[in-house]
Parts: C-alpha cells; sequence; structure tokens
C-alpha cells in the first residue's frame, strides 16, 4: 500500500493555480452548496486503510503520512483507539500485476479469492458499535441549520453527541442540507424534510466524507491537468497508489469536464 499526500502531489505538479479556478460541474457558484470545500477524510477510503491495517499493512506508513494526510490521520486515530474490521474474512491482501507499480505490481485489499479490489464501505469496523450512525446525522443537519452547539456541548455525554461534534469540529458537512429544514409547531423544534412534516430520517443525510475522494484535491489535479499537466501521471498515481482523487480527476478529465473562471459563473 502506499499513500500519496496532496502535498507531494502539489510539488509534482507542472503549472501554479489560481484560486480563482473552479470546475463547471453543473451550477452557479451563488446556488452551488460548499460543503466541498471543507477539507475532510473520505469514509470509504478510511475503511479500506484500516482493512489493509486489520489484514497484516504496516501501521507506520500511515502515521508518516497523517500529518498531511486526512484519510491516514483518522484511520490511524481509528487504529489507535482500537478500531479493527469485523468481517476480515471476507478479504485479503494479495499483491497484483499492474504495470504502474514497483516491479510491476501493486498491494491491494480484495474480495478473497478474486482480485477485485473492494470499496471500503464493504468494510464492517468495530466502531461501528459505538454510536447510532443515523442519530449522529440528525445531529449534523441539526447543527447545519443553526442549531446552538453549546447545547449539544452539554450533552457531550450521549456518544452520538460526542460522535457528531468531534465530525463536525474534523470537517464534516452536510452536503444535501436543502433537502430539509426547522419545523417549530408549538414551540418544539424539529428537522424534517423540506416542504413536509416529514421528521427527518438519518439515513438520508449525505455528507462530504461519504465520498471516495477530496472534492478539493479532485479539482486541483483536473485544473492541473488542464493547465498543462500530463493525465498519465495522474492516471499512473491512481493505479499504483490507490489514490482516489486522481482516479477520479482522470475520469471527469476523460468524460469532458472543463474548468471556467470564478468571474465568468458569477
Amino acid at each position: 500500500m502506499t499513500v500519496v499526500s496532496l502535498s507531494r502531489l502539489m510539488q509534482r505538479c507542472r503549472q501554479p493555480l489560481a484560486i480563482s479556478l473552479l470546475l463547471a460541474v453543473a451550477l452557479r457558484v451563488g446556488a452551488q452548496n460548499l460543503a466541498w470545500q471543507t477539507e475532510v477524510w473520505s469514509e470509504p477510503h478510511v475503511r479500506y486503510l484500516l482493512a489493509d491495517l486489520t489484514l497484516g499493512g504496516n501501521p507506520s506508513l500511515y502515521r508518516e503520512y497523517a500529518s498531511g494526510d486526512p484519510d491516514s490521520r483518522e484511520a490511524i486515530r481509528l487504529w489507535d483507539a482500537g478500531a479493527r474490521v469485523v468481517n476480515t474474512n471476507d478479504f485479503e491482501r494479495r499483491w497484483l500485476t499492474n504495470r504502474f507499480g514497483k516491479d510491476g505490481k501493486v498491494m491491494r485489499v480484495v474480495q478473497r479469492g478474486s482480485e477485485r479490489t473492494i470499496n471500503g464501505n464493504e468494510a464492517l469496523l468495530t466502531s461501528d458499535l459505538l454510536f447510532q450512525g443515523d442519530r449522529v446525522r440528525g445531529i449534523l443537519v441539526d447543527i447545519a441549520l443553526g442549531a446552538d452547539l453549546s447545547i449539544y456541548e452539554k450533552r457531550r455525554k450521549d456518544p452520538n453527541v460526542a460522535e457528531a461534534l468531534r465530525r463536525w469540529a474534523g470537517g464534516c458537512r452536510v452536503l444535501n442540507q436543502d433537502w430539509f429544514e426547522r419545523h417549530e409547531p408549538d414551540g418544539q423544534s424539529q428537522i424534517v424534510f423540506a416542504g413536509t412534516i416529514n421528521i427527518v430520517d438519518g439515513t438520508r443525510v449525505r455528507l462530504n466524507s461519504d465520498l471516495d475522494y477530496s472534492e478539493l484535491k479532485v479539482r486541483y489535479y483536473l485544473a492541473d491537468i488542464y493547465l498543462g499537466g500530463v493525465r498519465s501521471f495522474y492516471f499512473g498515481v491512481a493505479e499504483s497508489s490507490h489514490e482516489t482523487g486522481c482516479r477520479e480527476a482522470v475520469a471527469r478529465f476523460d468524460f469532458g469536464v472543463r474548468i471556467v473562471t470564478a468571474k465568468s459563473l458569477g
């Protein structure tokens, strides 16, 4: 397993980037949910790294990258707290033939008996039992919609509240905040689906940490490609290092996603 940090990839880029560059993904800037701008770990990739660690990967590798890589940092935090993958019988570490790897091979966590690299969300963690994920997400929506954080701070003994506050402080933000709104019948504050009286279902809440890549990294890499960077470089990093941001940037480039300036979006 190899972890490539954003700072190291930036050093390899051929052109400096203007801060004003954005990707023309769909919407105008004024209407976009800007949660993607907050750097946070990728939950699927963190779970993938924990699967690698549980199956015998070297923790020192991830400790080395933890200072500059949110995924490695979160994986080591969980590892040191005792988190392990429960369903290890489903997976194995295996050397796969890959022309971009050292000596033509790369280490991957795959479905046992196959060469299919797993998605981290397939890994179940012992730490998943410490809180209720849907309640944590419901609290994060409440905070996103303006709840007083000091009220939740007084309830930190509740593991769901503690986890929500930890994620919020770590950069977790709600991507689909516009799906929900605050409803106050009889003075009782409730979070409901927008335009209804239906109480929020936490499983429907989408967080920036749910993505399998960092949107910030993807936009940076894609901008570099269009400013003279080499697509094959990012494709090679994605293949050799299982770098999901590079993989997504190359996929968007191949799909035809283009760069525009903030001025033209305004």
